[in-house]
C-alpha cells in the first residue's frame, strides 16, 4: 500500500479511537461503581493515548494499540455472555455497548491493517 492510504488509514484509527473515547466518556455520569468508573476512565486514557500514538506515527506503538483493541472487545463480549464479575450478573446489550462493539471490530480491523503494512515497510 502506499503512503497516502496508510494516511488515511491512520487518520480513520486516530478518528474512531477519538468516537471510542467519547462513547465511553458518556458512561461516567451513569450511577456505577466506582471500580466501573476507574476501568472506564483508564481505557478512556488508552484510547486516547492510541490516537496520539497514531497522530505521530509511532510505529513502534502500533501492535500494543492493535492488542488493546482486541482485549477490549473481548472484555466487552465476555460482560454480555457471561457474567460480569463486579456486577455478578450478564450485562445487558445498551446501545452504547452495540457502538462499542461496532466500532472495537472497525478499530481492530483498522489498528490490525496499520500494524501489519508498516511492520513490512520497515
Amino acid at each position: 500500500m502506499n503512503t497516502k492510504t496508510i494516511d488515511v488509514l491512520r487518520w480513520l484509527a486516530i478518528l474512531g479511537s477519538s468516537i471510542w473515547a467519547g462513547i465511553h466518556m458518556t458512561l461516567l455520569g451513569i450511577k456505577l461503581p466506582y471500580i466501573v468508573k476507574v476501568f472506564f476512565g483508564f481505557v478512556i486514557a488508552i484510547s486516547i493515548v492510541s490516537a496520539m500514538i497514531y497522530v505521530s506515527d509511532k510505529k513502534s506503538f502500533y501492535l500494543p494499540v492493535f492488542i488493546f483493541y482486541i482485549l477490549d472487545t473481548a472484555l466487552l463480549l465476555e460482560s454480555r455472555i457471561t457474567i460480569a464479575p463486579v456486577f455478578g450478573k450478564r450485562l445487558p446489550w445498551t446501545a452504547s455497548a452495540l457502538d462499542s462493539i461496532i466500532l472495537d471490530v472497525i478499530l481492530i480491523i483498522l489498528s490490525g491493517i496499520i500494524y501489519f503494512i508498516g511492520r513490512k515497510s520497515n
